[in-house]
């Protein structure tokens, strides 16, 4: 086994940000935090000397951004959908912006949903979950309000939304229900529907929080609760997955081996369910959408887990964070369960380390993406890469 991959290295507040100052601002309006630029190539916090390190082209460039970086998401082959003044669709093996667009607000919460020839934005505002369809070069191509779709059945995240590979069909998943809808036929389907008693005699679905189709499209999986028909839904619910076809048939449903999952981490046919803080154990069980197969990457440490579990888009990589004087990050390769890499990271404001960061993960770099203090609204947004070997 390859012997982790241990380093230290102080982050001196490398902000990601403007190139160019921002436009004026009313003075009744308080102006957001200016972020001044700072390129940051992947060669600053790598050891050039190490050819695990240097497994592929990566770097991260923060000068075309402009404004508060907020968050990252996949978008495919190595690209990011990066969210700031407005959102870019970013290359990380050449280091350029390919696409920009205005970015929807407000936004409180989201996620990405990439396929063929664009990407599904779904963001969590005020007026509930809004999914905004996106090609290639970011052009907005439609939108759609969750809350007048589905009346009376809300999306409670962003990882409801799921596009098939072509991004012609979404899987969304409501909080009572699983839908399809056809985007070029503007045609909604109901799937299943917990209210009708979905499931067995051993294991009844009665909410749902998460969707992802399976790699060749013709099933939709799905995460959520569920109870013991047999012993009626008095008891205490417990986190069921399940996959049915596109056209409603087969429907498949188990329990997961894991106590207190509030959420479902999908990356290219494998879902995760990281468990909540009061039941981290160190490890994370993980399913294959393709063969039902469940399994349990274990951590290093019991109780790991509980500030951030993070999962790389094609599933290979997992990462983990540890809050306290310092952050630290953990990346284990999900087939073998090896730790590779170890990273702590310093700042000199104790805000950075308080929170829980956004960890990228790049499959084909083997590199790490590090943003701190994204979801604070008074500090600029910080961050480290680092890479990583299997």
């Amino acid at each position: 086994m390859r012997k982790a991959l241990c380093a230290a290295f102080a982050l001196s507040l490398l902000v990601l940000g403007a190139c160019s100052a921002p436009a004026p601002t009313d003075s009744s309006e308080k102006a957001a935090p200016e972020t001044p630029a700072a390129p940051l190539p992947a060669s600053d916090v790598m050891k050039d000397d190490d050819p695990a390190q240097t497994s592929g082209s990566f770097a991260f460039d923060s000068a075309p951004f402009q404004g508060k970086l907020t968050g990252c998401s996949y978008a495919q082959a190595g690209t990011l959908l990066v969210c700031a003044d407005e959102l870019y669709l970013y290359d990380t093996a050449s280091g350029t912006v390919l696409a920009r667009c205005p970015a929807p607000a407000p936004m409180r919460d989201l996620g990405a949903a990439p396929f063929k020839d664009g990407i599904v934005l779904t963001v969590m505002g005020d007026a509930g979950a809004v999914a905004y369809i996106y090609d290639s070069e970011l052009k907005l191509e439609e939108t759609l309000a969750l809350e007048e779709l589905l009346p009376g059945d809300p999306v409670v995240d962003p990882g409801c939304v799921a596009a098939s590979s072509d991004g012609n069909r979404l899987a969304i998943a409501g909080l009572s229900a699983l839908y399809l809808y056809d985007r070029p036929a503007g045609q909604l389907t109901t799937l299943l529907d917990t209210a009708q008693g979905i499931g067995g005699s051993s294991c009844m679905a009665t909410s749902l929080n998460g969707a992802a189709f399976t790699p060749d499209d013709d099933r939709v999986a799905f995460f959520g609760d569920g109870f013991s028909a047999e012993s009626g839904n008095g008891e205490d619910s417990a986190p069921v997955w399940g996959t049915i076809g596109t056209d409603g048939s087969e429907l498949e449903l188990d329990w997961l081996e894991s106590e207190g999952v509030e959420e479902m981490l999908r990356a290219d046919g494998r879902l995760f369910f990281p468990p909540a803080i009061s039941h981290v154990d160190g490890s994370l069980p993980w399913v294959d959408t393709a063969s039902g197969a469940a399994h349990r990457l274990a951590f290093s440490a019991s109780d790991e887990g509980g500030d951030g579990v993070y999962v790389s888009e094609q599933g290979k990589y997992v990462a983990t964070a540890e809050l306290g004087d310092v952050l630290t990050v953990r990346v284990y390769a999900v087939d073998s369960g090896e730790l590779l890499a170890t990273e702590t990271i310093e700042v000199d404001d104790s805000r950075y380390v308080g929170r829980i960061p956004q960890v990228i993960l790049l499959d084909d770099a083997q590199a790490a993406i590090v943003l701190l203090g994204c979801g604070i609204e008074e500090i600029d947004t910080a961050v480290a890469t680092f890479s990583f070997g299997a």
